[in-house]
């Protein structure tokens, strides 16, 4: 691959305990299904008393269905498999899966496995070379084999989700450190950590009408909260690289150029929650679709009324199960942007991800528009780049969406249906996504 565009990270063939959990998340997202990762429950907030590698959601014909991935880098035992067993069930999850790095012996273990499958439970041991197989993601998320094959061939759906979650990774750690060192100071970085945490605290409740509405609480009391933030650091931060910026500067600096991992990570969380708030109005729709959708328990009007509106607004949409899967792939597997010359060839493939036809792909990404309405809306074109994007997309998650693309079209073929400033772009994200993942990679 030529340097374009930037450079490539290359993922490691030794698989660290991070890298294995990423593989894990990439199998669940290849298989069609929303993925949660690295989920961590507290008790009063400060605790920790469990993470989740890897959760894996969706409908499947009409019910729901959900895989935890438990991802074991080093020796594990009998216990841990009943470790899993327990998380399964505490979770509710249809089916868990200890995914183990290879050279492992588990001839041992079938039959405990086999103890559960009779029992009602089950139970997947999964070496990370058979993760790789198309046969394997789909048994696993009970997904057409053939679509597996072709996300896989086709559009690089393994690679590109491995990519997606270690950026991912590396991004919501340097919000961590940054909120670490600088919390006292710039409390819109204490904001962010929080929404990190309610992210992981909405994980575990059960009721997706309390999802909803402490996602929407955090939302209206902290509005706008990455432009807040990048307001504070220039004013504040003492040492940041925003500091003494005018506001225009500053904000360029972070929206177009990339700089500041924080704020990017801010940039990405506030869309995750979006995602989430999206499901929570999809899981409710799809728990009453036999029964007429109106308000029937007092939490229901607690909830926003154009939250309602939307309910009902999607209860009528095909597919409109997959609009979270929709959502989480636009942003996080293709960067949140299409190139506009090659419009319908985007829509298929963003459609082969979840299994939508293009029209529904083109409909689904208005909603955004419908659940959270701002000024002029959440897309904006510019002829003169040849890219129609998604409004504060961190670049380093754009980047995901370039190389993905390059990896589909090969650079001569991408690169042609863009303006001279469309790949200016381009090779700016990539040099962002490079740098981001290039740090990591470092030995420390």
């Amino acid at each position: 691959m030529n340097n374009q565009a930037g450079k490539v990270i290359r993922l490691p063939k030794e698989l660290d305990a991070d890298h294995l959990e990423h593989l894990g998340a990439a199998m669940l997202a290849t298989g069609g299904l929303f993925v949660e990762k690295n989920i961590t429950e507290k008790i009063a907030c400060r605790v920790e008393v469990e993470e989740i590698d890897a959760f894996g959601s969706a409908w499947r014909d009409g019910k729901a269905f959900s895989i935890l991935v438990e991802a074991k880098s080093g020796h594990w035992k009998n216990q841990d498999i009943f470790a899993l067993l327990g998380k399964k069930a505490y979770l509710g999850a249809t089916a868990a899966v200890l995914l183990y790095r290879s050279h492992v012996a588990v001839n041992e273990k079938q039959e405990l496995l086999t103890r559960f499958k009779n029992k009602g439970h089950r139970i997947d041991l999964v070496d990370a070379n058979e993760a790789l197989k198309p046969q394997t993601i789909a048994d696993l998320c009970e997904e057409d084999e053939t679509a597996v094959l072709e996300r896989l061939n086709k559009i690089y759906s393994l690679q590109a989700w491995r990519y997606a979650f270690w950026t991912e990774r590396v991004l919501l750690r340097h919000l961590v450190q940054e909120a670490k060192a600088l919390g006292n100071i710039v409390g819109s970085l204490v904001a962010a950590r929080e929404l990190l945490d309610k992210l992981n605290e909405c994980f575990f409740l059960p009721d997706c009408r309390d999802q909803a509405l402490d996602l929407y609480d955090f939302y209206f009391k902290n509005p706008k909260l990455t432009q807040q933030m990048i307001e504070e650091r220039r004013r504040k931060a003492p040492g940041d690289e925003l500091r003494g910026l005018s506001s225009e500067e500053a904000f360029q600096a972070c929206l177009y150029d990339g700089k500041v991992p924080g704020v990017q990570a801010c940039m990405y969380l506030e869309h995750r929650a979006r995602c989430l708030i999206l499901k929570a109005a999809v899981d409710m729709v799809m728990m009453h679709r036999r029964v007429p959708l109106k308000p029937a328990k007092m939490k229901d009007f607690l909830l926003p009324d154009n939250f309602r509106r939307f309910m009902l607004k999607i209860s009528c949409i095909p597919n409109l199960e997959k609009l979270a899967q929709l959502w989480q792939a636009y942003i996080l597997g293709w960067g949140g942007f299409i190139v506009i010359d090659r419009i319908d060839e985007e829509y298929a493939n963003i459609g082969l991800e979840v299994g939508l036809e293009p029209d529904e792909v083109e409909d689904g990404l208005r909603v955004f528009d419908q659940l959270f309405p701002i000024e002029n809306g959440w897309h904006y074109e510019q002829s003169s780049t040849g890219i129609r994007i998604l409004k504060f997309v961190p670049n380093a998650i754009r980047d995901l969406g370039v190389q993905r693309r390059r990896w589909i079209y090969g650079d001569e073929r991408f690169f042609s249906k863009l303006p001279p400033l469309g790949v200016q772009d381009c090779k700016k994200w990539a040099q962002c996504g490079y740098g981001l993942l290039e740090a990591d990679a470092l030995p420390s």
